[in-house]
């Protein structure tokens, strides 16, 4: 079996979530199928390169617009890939149009991320076009329950929809340097962490804002468009709020087995999973988060693997936070659980086999009804 996995971007150069995880799938697919990716450049020529054996089209770009590229070919090398099943990262305007245009013959499985949220205005105009993408879906796989249940769009294709969740790789996170962790708790004692991108959503503000009332520094890691407002509030809230800006994959190990509390304060529905959580709960560390309608609360189950509390409360994200700090017997317990889920649940590998077994599935019920 041929299969292509279509996004944004691809990791490497590209860090982030979902660029992390199409990378993965097709890593671990590459076991059992021929497996390539068709991503933009992020400049404007077109660039073909090999990771981790997996051969990788980075289509040249003009620009970008609300995030989305603006790559003129994109339509023309998707039309002409010789795939058996076409895999499009969702949301994707670049690649939704190209398949509308193109029209290829591959099966396509919409691994559904993220409802739009932040371009409503857009949506007005290019709704009628997502939706007819998503109907020439063969199969639309959202990562939770809860997304499904809660997306607008998604009940429209309720149907056609099999949930599966996103996963990281557990045993990366196994094997700290205990010399750094001893070192980054001399530093900042018995501290509360966030660690990625500083976006809109990411809910920064009001750990920002809690941190006056916690019991510990408050450490946000990363970088982000929001940065340099999330300093200046900071410096204007009170309480101790530390920025030791972007961190290596070694370093964020470290800190995840360092801190006592992970803080996930988003706010809102664009963050629809949470892989951070799932990297937190590698290290068995607790995690205090948000309810957003989202994966995110099946991600971190309430009194489970760490507590959830409403979206934009400062108050409530102290308490949650200073309960874990408090009471080290429950913290303890919540991080073993949320450890041995992880391994249990969410292992990558497992999630690109499960996933590569639908592909299965789907071009064996087109091969039936077409008749061959």
């Amino acid at each position: 079996m041929r299969v292509l996995h279509v996004y944004k971007d691809y990791d490497p150069p590209v860090r982030g979530g979902m660029e992390r995880h199409v990378a993965l799938m097709c890593r671990y697919q590459r076991q059992w199928c021929d497996v390539e990716a068709l991503v933009c450049s992020r400049e404007m020529r077109t660039r073909r390169f090999i990771h981790e054996d997996v051969p990788v089209t980075a289509v040249g770009e003009w620009c970008r617009f609300q995030s989305a590229p603006l790559a003129p070919l994109f339509p023309w090398y998707l039309g002409t890939t010789r795939a058996d099943v076409v895999v499009v990262h969702f949301p994707n305007p670049t690649a939704e149009m190209s398949w509308l245009l193109a029209r290829p013959k591959a099966a396509l499985i919409v691994r559904y991320q993220s409802d739009v949220i932040r371009q409503a205005r857009a949506m007005r105009v290019y709704r009628p076009f997502q939706h007819a993408f998503l109907r020439r879906a063969d199969l639309i796989l959202p990562t939770s329950h809860q997304y499904l249940d809660s997306s607008e769009t998604l009940q429209h294709f309720r149907e056609k929809c099999e949930v599966l969740p996103l996963g990281i790789v557990p045993e990366a996170y196994q094997s700290p340097d205990p010399e750094a962790v001893s070192a980054l708790r001399e530093k900042y004692g018995s501290f509360v962490f966030f660690c990625g991108v500083h976006r809109y959503y990411k809910g920064l503000r009001w750990l920002i804002e809690a941190a006056s009332a916690i019991q510990g520094r408050v450490v946000i890691a990363g970088d982000g468009p929001e940065r340099k407002a999330n300093e200046a509030l900071a410096g204007s809230c009170g309480g101790e709020v530390l920025f030791p800006g972007a961190l290596s994959e070694e370093d964020l190990v470290n800190y995840l087995h360092a801190a006592a509390v992970v803080a996930f304060p988003s706010s809102e529905r664009s963050e629809a999973f949470g892989l951070s959580i799932l990297e937190a709960h590698a290290c068995g560390t607790p995690v205090v988060s948000t309810q957003l309608g989202t994966g995110v609360e099946f991600v971190n189950e309430d009194g489970m693997t760490g507590l959830n509390v409403p979206p934009k409360n400062a108050p409530a994200l102290a308490a949650a936070v200073n309960r874990l700090l408090q009471d080290r017997e429950l913290a303890d317990r919540l991080g073993q659980a949320a450890r041995d889920r992880v391994f249990r649940a969410f292992s990558a590998e497992k999630i690109a086999r499960q996933e590569y077994e639908i592909y299965q599935r789907v071009v064996e019920a087109r091969r039936r009804s077409s008749g061959l």
